[in-house]
């Protein structure tokens, strides 16, 4: 007899999220087992982007298990952020901006210190 273990590709268990005095993730579970594919659908306001926010580690939770990619989202946020890639649904920005800004915001989405986003823009 052989085990086959089946990872998630997100694992979240009781997220929460409120900025200030407004709730705006109460305890939502979501599973979404490795190779699957999954669409996170609801009208507007319902949360769905904090939840893509905080699963790609860009937000903090104010609380809940989160995995992805395996890795435990507060524990490890470099290595979910190494496991993943994300994008957004429109392009808005791409006429808005130079190169080298566009270079900005992605060493803002890698965490990267200014100065260090700064000196990679420039390479």
């Amino acid at each position: 007899m052989t085990t086959t273990t089946h990872t998630s590709a997100i694992a979240a268990t009781g997220l929460r999220k409120s900025f200030g005095d407004k709730l705006v993730l109460d305890g939502i579970d979501l599973h979404v087992p490795a190779g699957t594919i999954f669409s996170l659908l609801g009208p507007n306001g319902a949360g769905k982007t904090t939840a893509v926010k905080i699963l790609s580690t860009l937000i903090t939770a104010d609380a809940g298990d989160i995995r992805v990619g395996g890795h435990d989202l507060a524990a490890a946020p470099q290595a979910v952020r190494a496991a993943i890639g994300v994008t957004g649904q429109f392009s808005a920005v791409d006429g808005l901006i130079t190169g080298e800004e566009n270079m900005w915001l992605m060493a803002d989405l890698h965490h990267l210190p200014k100065r260090e986003g700064r000196r990679v823009a420039a390479e």
